[in-house]
């Protein structure tokens, strides 16, 4: 890679593009063995003593990951969070640190960032805690970054704009940058060339502007051309509905940007839907629109400040009485979550994870037809056999998401509940995983309820779309009639902001300039000695 340059690393989930990123960046685990080069600026890392190449890579190497959440102290603020590096890296004073940290919250589009500053991780949505990741990188104005599905947890909007600003700065200061990504639209409108990797080799390497006429490979095709059926979950629904939403709100109290004091913030606003047995629904909007929220009160999650919901007739703003009302429920309504890392038991392998969850709802089970039952989900998610005694950390982030998916189905629910649950998948993984959740349904008659910022996906899958924005929404109906015509700015904004071909993100945000070294990398462990780089 030279100065200025972006080059996409693109392929299935376990094809190695982590693992060669992380390789990069010097944070390969103990057990593995590495050789090859890495240069930066004419300097193989490897040959450097480890104080130097760690002063190389804390300076000249940023690195953005896919799960912010797991790289987060949660017992400490986002201002200690970005403070810190400044001071102990950058040899800021306090104060100045300070004032800087909110300088990179508002460059990556966070409002209000003094009082993000003074918040914890607990408090802020996937899609904030990834653009504090990626201001907290930029803070060492790093001339290389190193971008680990930095946009997987971020709506289009807020891609757009996380785009613009690293666009503005590979223009303003030539930054580089290896952009990893399962999402082929936007690895085509952002980067230089696209490197295809399956199986820990690059098999093909493409400039973007022409990769579609110019894919040879069987594999590079494929990925090209993974799409869902145009009648995927169109289905009729039933005229009663399975859960009734009405009036919700919920409000928290936060700290203020002084932090002098404590203040409202509503979160969700009079939200109103339905769902039928069978039906499919999405519900789309920024991060901190109030999505993951309303998902979590029909779950039991959290809890209202008011509204109604039914389900199935039954009003659960009331609270179980006992383990038995919540296990009921539970076997109702289940929820994928949108960081499977976090969500997973980290002690347990996949298969011990499913038998428990089976054992939850089948408490009489024998352990033979525990393990079949096992064996039937591992099937059913496109887990093969031999991953299922890892734990999470052996498993690629779309491994790990088809594990907590499988766990969803153990409980056999009648409310499938996906918060950003594709978001982490690759595109072939995605159609494999909706294209499994529309034979369940056919199959079931379960009802999904779908959270995602992926206009696409929720096109392919949903009878009707929410459109939230603010806790509030903005319109809603059936798919076609709201993505197709949209009615509301707001939705038309969404639309616009889809990475197409002839895309360009958009900002208004300034960037600073700065020096740049080039990187070059060559015969990794995980690559292919003889192919193109």
């Amino acid at each position: 890679m030279s100065a200025g340059e972006v080059v996409g690393l693109v392929g299935e989930s376990g094809s190695g593009k982590t693992l060669t990123v992380r390789a990069v960046a010097g944070l390969l685990s103990d057990g593995l063995v590495a050789s090859g080069t890495i240069r930066v600026d004419g300097e193989n890392l490897a040959e450097l003593p480890e104080q130097h190449a760690r002063a190389v890579r804390a300076r000249r190497l940023g690195m953005v990951f896919q799960t912010p959440r797991a790289h987060l102290n949660p017992l400490r603020t986002i201002g200690d969070f970005m403070i810190e590096a400044l001071v102990a890296v950058g040899g800021e004073k306090p104060a100045a640190a300070e004032s800087r940290a909110a300088e990179l919250l508002a460059e990556v589009g966070i409002a209000d960032p003094e009082r993000r500053l003074r918040q914890r991780p607990s408090e802020l949505s996937g899609g904030l805690l990834q653009r504090v990741m990626i201001a907290a990188t930029l803070a060492m104005d790093p001339p290389l970054l190193l971008a680990d599905e930095i946009t997987t947890a971020l709506d289009v909007t807020t891609q757009e704009e996380v785009m613009a600003v690293l666009a503005d700065l590979r223009r303003s200061r030539g930054l580089a940058m290896l952009f990893i990504t399962h999402d082929l639209a936007l690895a085509g409108a952002v980067c230089d060339r696209i490197a295809v990797m399956q199986g820990g080799r690059i098999v093909e390497t493409l400039q973007a502007e022409t990769m579609r006429a110019d894919a040879q490979h069987p594999y590079t095709q494929r990925l090209l051309s993974a799409t869902l059926p145009p009648d995927l979950m169109q289905g009729e629904p039933a005229t009663e509905p399975v859960l009734v939403v009405d009036g919700l709100r919920k409000t928290y109290s936060v700290r203020s940007a002084s932090g002098g004091h404590r203040e409202e913030f509503v979160a969700v606003d009079e939200v109103g839907f339905t769902l039928a047995p069978g039906g499919s629904l999405g519900i789309v909007g920024e991060s901190g629109s109030g999505k993951s929220t309303t998902a979590r009160i029909i779950c039991g999650l959290e809890r209202a400040d008011s509204g109604i919901i039914l389900v199935k007739g039954e009003d659960w703003t009331r609270v179980p009485r006992s383990t038995t009302g919540w296990r009921r429920r539970a076997r109702i309504a289940q929820m994928v979550f949108q960081d499977p890392y976090q969500s997973l038991d980290r002690r347990q392998t996949a298969r011990q994870c499913l038998r428990e969850a089976i054992s939850v709802h089948r408490p009489r089970e024998s352990r033979p037809a525990l393990d079949a039952r096992v064996d039937e989900l591992l099937e059913a998610v496109l887990l093969t056999p031999d991953l299922a005694d890892r734990r999470p950390r052996s498993l690629s982030g779309g491994q790990r998401q088809r594990v907590a998916i499988a766990r969803a189905l153990a409980a056999e629910p009648e409310i499938l509940v996906l918060d950003e649950a594709v978001s982490a998948l690759d595109v072939t993984t995605q159609v494999e995983i909706l294209t499994l959740l529309d034979r369940i349904r056919r199959e079931t008659g379960v009802a999904l309820l779908m959270i995602s910022h992926d206009l696409s996906a929720v096109r392919r899958v949903c009878d009707h779309v929410v459109v939230m924005r603010g806790g509030r929404i903005e319109e809603s109906g059936p798919i076609a009639e709201v993505l197709d015509r949209p009615r509301a700015d707001y939705t038309r904004l969404l639309l616009a902001s889809v990475p197409h071909e002839g895309w360009v993100p958009q900002r208004r945000i300034p960037t600073r300039t700065a020096a740049l070294p080039t990187i070059a990398t060559s015969n990794l462990p995980i690559l292919d000695p003889q192919g193109e780089r």
